[in-house]
């Protein structure tokens, strides 16, 4: 099983022409409410920790659109063993920016509140949807998969293919979660213009289902 590291950097997205991360324009309304987040999130075999009531929320909330979008059964198959934590900064990355989420450890995400100036990182459900995203390629091995049957690469983020620094990323890992995040918070945009990429993702995670808000 691949291991990412996945360290975002916040920067502001009025210099790009597209999003820097699915995170910054998706659509929280895609996603159901959860009735009871609590027994669900038990229910799905994942635990928090630290987690405030808004912030079990958005596990929650993402858990109950894959359940519905799917069944109970592949939403397990999807996010059990999921450990979330939820601390006050998570400090910078090796780069000096602002750190708001990772997986450092295998079946971990690790969300931020702030960075440590002190600045409230924002979007943190879409930010959380994009490191499921890393959560499930691992978890199911899916990133070799996807590159192997998506010849067109998706560039409908700019974090897809590059670092917020302009580095090209080595790998096809962040494209696969910013692929994941879309398909549940922005998939119009998705499946007009990566329609490979939207099928990998209906066919082989969400039994064919499609968003709702779509």
């Amino acid at each position: 099983m691949l291991k990412i590291l996945s360290f975002i950097l916040l920067i502001p997205t009025l210099a790009y022409t597209k999003p820097h991360m699915i995170a910054e324009v998706g659509k929280l309304s895609c996603l159901d409410r959860a009735k009871s987040p609590k027994s669900l999130i038990k229910e799905m075999g994942i635990t928090t920790s630290g987690t405030k009531r808004s912030e079990l929320k958005v596990v929650a909330n993402t858990a109950e659109t894959i359940a519905k979008m799917t069944n109970d059964a592949q939403a397990k198959r999807i996010m059990s063993g999921l450990k979330v934590f939820f601390k006050k900064t998570l400090g910078n990355n090796s780069s000096g920016g602002c750190l708001p989420a990772h997986q450092l450890i295998p079946r971990q995400i690790h969300m931020g509140r702030t960075c440590p100036n002190g600045y409230k990182i924002p979007n943190v459900e879409g930010i959380f949807v994009h490191e499921l995203g890393h959560f499930v390629a691992n978890k199911l091995g899916l990133y070799p998969k996807y590159r192997a049957q998506v010849k067109k690469r998706c560039k409908i983020s700019k974090y897809m293919y590059q670092t917020s620094s302009g580095r090209k990323h080595k790998s096809i890992n962040e494209e696969f979660a910013e692929v994941f995040a879309a398909y549940l918070i922005y998939p119009k945009k998705l499946k007009r213009k990566c329609p490979q990429s939207y099928e990998f993702m209906r066919k082989k995670l969400f039994l064919g289902s499609e968003a709702a808000c779509l």
